[in-house]
C-alpha cells in the first residue's frame, strides 16, 4: 500500500486534459441534456460503459456480472387538471396554478379526500435540536400545511436532512395525517410559480422498486395527497394576519386560522413509464475484496427545455458531467496502481438524480454486492471548478470518521477546510450521497470552498456566477468557466480520500453523537 507520501505523488498523474475530454464529450449538443429515458441518454451511458471497459473496470449491474446496466423502470405522474379539484369549505372553488396546484400521485391514479386543515411550521419533529413543531399539534387525520425549508437555528447539515421534502413527507405519514400542503412564505426557498409551471408540465417521477412500489417524491404513503399552496391563499385564511404569525412563530409559538378551515378534493393523476439505468462497474480488491467503497456521480440531467437567448439544450456541464469525468479519472487512478487496493471499488454512474436521487436510491437500497459490506460512499455531483482549488467544503464528512481522512489529504495537498457557505441551500441532502447516509452508510460529498490564493472570498462571485447564470440553464456548458488546474487538483483529493478510507484497517464509522448514526441497518 502506498504511504503518504507516495500516494501524493501517485494523485498527482490526474490528467486534466482527460476531464476535460469526458466534459466536452459528456455536455455535446448532440446529447441533448442527458435526459433518462431519451436515445441520448443511453448515447451517455454508453461513453461511460466503454471508459470502464478500456481501464478493466469490470461490469457490475448485476449479480452476475454481465452487464454493466442495473435497469429500472421510472413511473412519472402527471395531475389531470380537467379531473381534479379543490374546495374551501365546500363550496368555494379554488385555483390551480393561483391558489394550489396537487403533485401526482405515484401509488393512486385517482384519491378523494376532505378534512380540515392545520398549519404546522416547518413540519420538523426534532426536539434533540430544540425544534418540534408537533409539541402542541395534532394533525392526525389533518391536512397539514408545511413551510419549505428549515430554521436557521438547525445544525447546517441536520438542517438539511430536515428541510427535504421525503423527511417532511414521512413525519407526517408517521403521525397519520391526511395530505400534505407546502408553501413558502415570502424571502424563504421556493417559488410556487415556478413549482407550478415546471410540474404541471413534467410532473413527478419515481422508481419502481423490486416490491412493487413506486419510490420517490410523489409516494405520500397513507396519506391521500400532496400538493403546494400559494402564500397569498395563507395571507387569506390567516385573515391577513400572516406578519404577526410568522413574527409569533420565530418566537416559538404556532398559531392556527381564527376559524375553522375545511379542505375537500379530487386528485386524478395519469401515468406513464420509462426505462433508464445506473452504470455500474468494479475494481475488485486484494485483501478484503469482498468490501467496497462506492463512488457515484448522476450521469443525467433535465434534457432540453424553455429555450434561452434562442438555446433549448440544457448541457449540464458543471452539473454534472463534470462529476461523472471526475470519477472517471479517479478510476483510471485506481485502474493503474502498482498493486490492488485493499478493498474492492464499485463505479456507479447513476441515473435519474434530477429527478430525485432515484437512481441512487434504487441501488443504496438494492445493491448488486451485500449491503453491510459497503463501507464508504464517496460522491462527485458538480464540484464547481471555477478556480485552483485552495479551500473545500466537505459535506457531511463531520458526521464520519472520514473527516479524519479529509483532515489527512487535504493537509498532504495544502488545501483549507471550510464550513458549508451556503447552509440555506440545504446541499447535503440535494445529490447522492443521501441516499447512502440514508441507508446507514457514511457518506462524503466534496465541494470547492471559496478562498482563492489572494483572498477569503475569491472564489465566491465565480461560484456565485455558476449557480446564478448557468446552474439548470442551456448555459452551462464546457466553456471558460472551468478551471482545470482546479478540476486536477479536485480528482487527486478525492481520490486520495477514497484510497486512505479503502486502505485503513478500520472502516468508516458514525460520531457517536451524529444524528444519522440512527439510520444503520
Amino acid at each position: 500500500m502506498l504511504d503518504d507520501q507516495a500516494l501524493l505523488a501517485y494523485a498527482d498523474s490526474a490528467d486534466p486534459e482527460l476531464i476535460k475530454q469526458h466534459i466536452a464529450i459528456l455536455a455535446h449538443d448532440s446529447l441533448r441534456g442527458r435526459l433518462p429515458g431519451t436515445a441520448e441518454y443511453e448515447v451517455a451511458m454508453k461513453y461511460v460503459m466503454d471508459q470502464y471497459q478500456s481501464i478493466g473496470i469490470r461490469p457490475l449491474g448485476d449479480k452476475e456480472g454481465n452487464s454493466y446496466l442495473q435497469a429500472m423502470t421510472f413511473r412519472k405522474s402527471i395531475v389531470d387538471e380537467s379531473s381534479s379539484y379543490l374546495l374551501l369549505n365546500g363550496k368555494d372553488s379554488m385555483e390551480v396554478g393561483e391558489d394550489y396546484f396537487f403533485l401526482g400521485n405515484a401509488q393512486e391514479a385517482e384519491t378523494v379526500f376532505g378534512g380540515e386543515l392545520v398549519i404546522a411550521g416547518y413540519g420538523i419533529d426534532a426536539p434533540q435540536f430544540g425544534h418540534n413543531d408537533f409539541e402542541n399539534l395534532d394533525v392526525k387525520e389533518k391536512i397539514v400545511v408545511v413551510f419549505s425549508g428549515g430554521p436557521e437555528a438547525l445544525p447546517a447539515t441536520e438542517r438539511a436532512h430536515f428541510s427535504n421534502t421525503n423527511t417532511k413527507v414521512e413525519t407526517l405519514i408517521e403521525k397519520g395525517a391526511l395530505g400534505i400542503l407546502f408553501t413558502t412564505f415570502p424571502g424563504g426557498r421556493g417559488n410556487f410559480k415556478g413549482s407550478y409551471n415546471r410540474n404541471s408540465k413534467s410532473g413527478m417521477v419515481n422508481v419502481k422498486m423490486p416490491n412493487g412500489d413506486y419510490q420517490g417524491r410523489s409516494n405520500f404513503g397513507n396519506m391521500k395527497f400532496g400538493g403546494f399552496l400559494d402564500w397569498e391563499f395563507i395571507r387569506k385564511i390567516m385573515e391577513d394576519e400572516t406578519d404577526s404569525f410568522l413574527t409569533k412563530y420565530e418566537q416559538g409559538v404556532l398559531i392556527q386560522p381564527e376559524n375553522d378551515v375545511y379542505l375537500n378534493g379530487k386528485v386524478v393523476t395519469n401515468f406513464s413509464e420509462f426505462e433508464s439505468a445506473n452504470v455500474v462497474g468494479i475494481l475488485e480488491g486484494g485483501e478484503l475484496k469482498d468490501e467496497y467503497v462506492i463512488h457515484t456521480a448522476h450521469l443525467d440531467h433535465v434534457g432540453v427545455g424553455e429555450p434561452i437567448n434562442g438555446d433549448s439544450i440544457y448541457n449540464g456541464a458543471h452539473d454534472n458531467a463534470s462529476g461523472v469525468s471526475a470519477m472517471l479519472e479517479i478510476a483510471r487512478l485506481y485502474s493503474e496502481l502498482p498493486s490492488k487496493p485493499k478493498r474492492s471499488v464499485i463505479f456507479a454512474a447513476v441515473t435519474a438524480e434530477e429527478m430525485g436521487l432515484l437512481g441512487s436510491l434504487y441501488l443504496a437500497n438494492n445493491p448488486v454486492v451485500p449491503a453491510e459490506n459497503i463501507i464508504a460512499n464517496v460522491n462527485t455531483d458538480m464540484p464547481t471548478m471555477v478556480g485552483p482549488l485552495v479551500s473545500v467544503e466537505p459535506l457531511g464528512a463531520e458526521q464520519s470518521s472520514i473527516m479524519n481522512i479529509v483532515e489527512r489529504t487535504t493537509g498532504l495537498l495544502n488545501l483549507i477546510i471550510d464550513e458549508d457557505h451556503l447552509p440555506e441551500e440545504v446541499r447535503f441532502v440535494r445529490s447522492d450521497n443521501y441516499s447512502f447516509v440514508k441507508a446507514g452508510i457514511p457518506a462524503l460529498r466534496m465541494k470547492f470552498g471559496i478562498q482563492s490564493k489572494d483572498s477569503p472570498s475569491g472564489l465566491d462571485s465565480a461560484i456565485t456566477y455558476v449557480m446564478g447564470q448557468m446552474y439548470h440553464k442551456p448555459s452551462d456548458e464546457l466553456d471558460d468557466s472551468f478551471n482545470f488546474e482546479g478540476a486536477k487538483t479536485y480528482v487527486e483529493l478525492q481520490f486520495m480520500n477514497s484510497y486512505l478510507i479503502n486502505t485503513s484497517e478500520e472502516r468508516p464509522t458514525w460520531n457517536e453523537n451524529s444524528f444519522f448514526k440512527r439510520f444503520v441497518r
